[in-house]
């Protein structure tokens, strides 16, 4: 979450008009978060986060929007949106789509013990349980496209190393995605900024804009390359085992999919790749903005690449 779109207090107290969540009384921008500009909104009823979609059309924000209240309606653990008062789930501001989403409950971690991945795991797969039955198709915004889009934006700014990297992880990529894995709704980016501790308990999932139909094993792996891993980019196994068996709680990991985790781990860890050293090199302007580092998923990348073999299997 970030600002890239700056709104006066005046024009908010108008905008706030269309619902019925109180008068303003204050906002704040927030940091955190790349794609879109993020504020927290203090109003006389609630808090809540005001989100103004950068890079879409209020049909693809309303999809998103859309699943989110499904999944809240299905008793999941994550925010619920807030209609205007003509029932909308996003209406423009400075001619983009916004929404208005109610804040939860506690915060992120920065330190992950083996007790936050077991849960997280079980959350990941409570999340795949509760998604099944959502009927609408969820387009992936980062697929194979995007990737070699990026890749032929990227030609000439990046080093050789990086460029060899990114060939060998395409090809693991390729193989991973070619594959008859099970399927279903993904988040497609559960990092620890997107998932809220209440102590030691989780208070809800994050941020579902990369949410789209995909391949199961690559939400654990997106997961895995995050919570589990070392500075070094190596796989911590402890932390890895607890991971799977916080899904499993939920959903079996098939044999098959256990075989490719490896090339998931390696699809994972291209897309994000790709994604930071874009944003590095092409930086969005904003008032407050945030760029993550490409290099820890370059650390990640080379060791997958080095021993592919090594943790594809208990």
């Amino acid at each position: 979450m970030s600002v890239y779109t700056k709104i006066t207090k005046d024009a908010l107290s108008d905008h706030l008009e269309n619902y019925t969540i109180g008068q303003l009384v204050d906002v704040k921008g927030i940091s955190e978060g790349i794609e879109n500009t993020n504020y927290l909104l203090i109003t006389s009823k609630n808090e809540y986060i005001f989100t103004i979609f950068e890079n879409i059309t209020k049909d693809i924000s309303d999809e998103y929007l859309k699943f989110m209240n499904y999944l809240h309606d299905q008793s999941f653990r994550c925010a619920s949106v807030e209609t205007t008062k003509t029932g909308e789930l996003s209406i423009n501001i400075s001619d983009k789509p916004s929404a208005i989403i109610q804040r939860l409950d506690g915060k992120s971690i920065s330190t992950v013990g083996e007790s936050h991945c077991v849960l997280v795991g079980e959350l990941l797969s409570e999340f795949h349980q509760k998604s099944s039955g959502y009927q609408s198709l969820l387009n992936n915004p980062r697929d194979i496209k995007w990737k070699i889009e990026t890749i032929d934006k990227l030609d000439g700014l990046i080093s050789k190393k990086q460029s060899e990297i990114i060939q060998t992880s395409l090809s693991l990529d390729r193989l991973f995605t070619d594959e008859e894995l099970p399927k279903g709704k993904i988040h497609a980016d559960l990092f620890r900024d997107n998932v809220l501790f209440n102590n030691d308990s989780i208070s809800g999932m994050i941020d579902f804009y990369y949410s789209c139909d995909g391949i199961l094993l690559y939400d654990i792996a997106v997961v895995a390359n995050d919570w589990c891993t070392s500075d070094n980019g190596s796989i911590d196994r402890n932390k890895l085992d607890k991971l799977f068996l916080g899904y499993e709680k939920n959903r079996k990991i098939t044999e098959k999919e256990r075989e490719y985790f490896s090339y998931a781990l390696a699809s994972a860890g291209l897309r994000f790749y790709l994604s930071r050293l874009h944003d590095l090199h092409f930086p969005k302007i904003g008032e407050m903005t945030h760029i993550k580092d490409p290099s820890f998923f370059e650390n990640i990348l080379t060791r997958n690449l080095n021993s592919l073999d090594s943790i594809s299997k208990e």
